[in-house]
């Protein structure tokens, strides 16, 4: 078989990808080894959104106990992940047939390079002019005794039944996103963190104030600075073992250490394509190092955040870039990204932790419960961290709260537009009483 481009995965920005190539006359096929849409829809960030409304509602409800609510609501785990297997069916079943809509050929089976323009799938070889690698990342394998007893986030958004105690290793956005799940379906849940902070990136002092509210309200154990050496199976569970010896039973283990390149079975070396150890490196036209090879999404080895928004901003430029509709380079706009925990974090520009190490730039950190903000949430500490350059213009924000997604994504274009502030304040109100509106002075 021969194609102008042979697309390897077929996630989020395969869509957009196959989308920004309709009517290009180009011939294309999509391989995909595991279920078509890729991680996010069937066990990324479709379900855990879909798991998260039930989960934060119950929250909410319990916080509320006594300050006007008389009967917090109580979630059933089994009834919800039933609900959202039945809700997403339809949609996972026709994903292929979607992709098919839009003019691909999709072929199921692993891909693996044979040469700069021949991949082998099932014992039969395929050949294009050009090739785009979208193939993601996996969950990263724990090689310690009794790894075989772990659950990745695939298991769970399966598991029906709710186990009374669970552990969780790793504190990035799988960590303690499910961390919150559980806890709202009254689980015990105890996150074993391999540093001293869980969720590396956002903003020190809103993590340290979400551990503390995780801790206090969740009543979730946080256990730090600590490796796992060993899970052993156990009379009443699985036993997990530190260099400090046992650190409990429990009845459920996850493995929520993170995640690595999809890249081993490929055999990218065939077609001359350079890659480390945190994806393939591409230059700034998405191109890897063999120019007929182009790379898109979680796969790539970048400073930008893996996000699926990321990953569909990539292909929509990738598809621009092949049909000549655009000759420029990448340029990443402003992103925001956001951890359903509860409460929320979420931030978008410059880093507020790098900010402070930089006398260009100017901090106001404002306590959104107080005062005129009357933050209408559940008597939570909310709080908004806003960075200013010499010209007084906004270029970073962080929020947590319960709708810190919200209040972020209304100060993005603040940022990405490079809005005057005076400008600000005289062509838009948002709507009032919301944070938007209320800081519109402040900005």
């Amino acid at each position: 078989m021969k194609f102008d481009y042979v697309v390897i995965g077929s996630g989020p920005s395969v869509y957009r990808f196959l989308l920004g190539m309709q009517n290009s006359g180009k011939k294309i096929a999509v391989v995909e080894k595991n279920r078509f849409g890729g991680i996010c829809p069937n066990e990324g960030c479709e379900p855990k959104i879909f798991l998260e409304g039930a989960a934060r509602a119950t929250l909410t409800s319990m916080r509320l106990q006594g300050k006007g609510i008389t009967q917090p609501a109580k979630l059933d785990w089994k009834e919800l992940i039933q609900q959202k297997n039945k809700a997403m069916a339809s949609f996972l079943n026709n994903m292929q047939s979607m992709y098919e809509g839009l003019g691909a050929t999709t072929i199921k089976g692993e891909a693996s390079f044979v040469d700069q323009h021949t991949i082998e799938v099932n014992n039969k070889k395929i050949t294009a002019d050009n090739f785009v690698i979208a193939t993601g990342k996996k969950p990263h394998p724990l090689n310690i005794p009794g790894h075989e007893y772990l659950l990745t986030s695939t298991n769970l958004f399966e598991l029906e039944d709710t186990p009374k105690n669970v552990a969780i290793i790793g504190s990035g956005y799988v960590g303690m996103e499910f961390a919150t799940l559980l806890s709202a379906a009254g689980v015990r849940v105890t996150v074993i963190v391999r540093s001293g902070q869980p969720l590396e990136g956002f903003y020190s002092q809103h993590v340290h104030q979400l551990v503390d509210e995780m801790k206090n309200s969740l009543g979730i154990n946080f256990i730090f600075n600590t490796n796992v050496t060993a899970v052993t199976e156990a009379q009443t569970g699985y036993e997990v073992q530190s260099a400090n010896g046992n650190l409990g039973t429990f009845d459920k283990v996850i493995n929520a250490s993170g995640r690595v390149p999809e890249i081993n079975a490929l055999k990218l070396d065939n077609a001359g394509v350079e890659y480390s150890n945190r994806g393939i490196k591409v230059d700034k036209y998405l191109t890897t190092s063999a120019n007929n090879i182009y790379a898109m999404g979680d796969i790539v080895d970048k400073t930008a955040p893996a996000l699926t928004s990321t990953a569909q901003f990539e292909a929509d430029y990738l598809s621009a870039l092949l049909t000549n509709k655009t000759t420029e380079p990448l340029r990443y706009p402003v992103i925001g990204t956001v951890t359903f925990t509860f409460p929320q974090l979420a931030q978008a520009g410059i880093s507020i932790d790098k900010a402070k190490e930089d006398s260009n730039y100017s901090i106001k950190d404002i306590d959104i419960t107080q005062g005129d903000f009357l933050y209408a949430g559940t008597d939570d500490h909310a709080r908004l961290s806003l960075v200013f350059d010499k010209q007084n213009h906004l270029v970073g924000a962080a929020e947590i709260s319960q709708t810190a997604v919200d209040d972020i994504n209304a100060l993005i274009p603040v940022m990405a537009i490079d809005v005057d502030p005076e400008v600000w304040k005289e062509k838009m109100l948002m709507a009032f009483p919301g944070l938007a509106y209320k800081i519109r002075t402040l900005i």
